[in-house]
């Protein structure tokens, strides 16, 4: 098998990332890697330094792009009209890119709490959910909680979707819309103890 000609580490990664989302991370090993570039084993040593090292990788890619989709879904957008566009944004994605999307919920040797580059990543998912969530007024604390929670929604709900989970005739874009609607009514009830406790000492003074 013949050496090519021409190839970077960037070149080694978006082909790492179109095995993973066409056959699962799992599948992706650098002897696929290298017959998919043609090229020998070794030769993917000098852009990589190994499995870990690549799959590090494709979490950053993966974060990158999760995060534009999200920005640019939520972009102009507020309260019950940002939740929506969010949620949607992070099904296609998982749907789209399933493959680099895994890495990003992994917790093993890839997670290094001093890898800067990834905790950047996700630091500005977070502040996307932040900014879109701002106008239901919530505490830091619920602010968490909702974030968590139109996460867990999202990510389950895709998973499953990709993994042929659902099986029943109903549509599973209308399954998906009255999820999101019925999360996003919860926001919009503004039930908390907390602010209710606010609202009446508001109407005491």
């Amino acid at each position: 098998m013949r050496t090519k000609a021409g190839l970077t580490a960037d070149k080694v990664i978006a082909a790492a990332a179109e095995l993973a989302d066409r056959n699962g991370a799992g599948a992706l090993t650098l002897a696929a890697l290298a017959a998919k570039l043609r090229v020998k084993p070794p030769s993917l040593f000098n852009h990589i330094s190994g499995m870990t090292a690549l799959r590090r990788e494709l979490r950053v890619l993966a974060l990158k792009e999760l995060g534009d989709a999200m920005a640019a879904a939520a972009i102009g957008r507020s309260r019950g009209d940002a939740t929506r566009a969010l949620g949607q944004a992070y099904r296609q994605f998982v749907k789209r890119r399933p493959g680099i999307y895994s890495e990003t919920v992994r917790s093993d040797d890839v997670d290094d709490p001093r890898d800067a580059e990834v905790g950047a990543l996700a630091a500005r998912i977070v502040a996307i959910c932040v900014s879109a969530l701002a106008g239901y007024g919530l505490s830091p604390r619920e602010e968490i909680h909702a974030i968590r929670a139109l996460r867990s929604l999202a990510h389950g709900f895709a998973t499953l979707e990709i993994g042929s989970g659902f099986g029943m005739p109903i549509a599973i874009d209308e399954s998906y819309d009255w999820m999101l609607e019925t999360f996003i009514r919860v926001l919009e009830a503004d039930r908390t103890p907390a602010r209710k406790r606010e609202r009446t000492r508001a109407r005491l003074r």
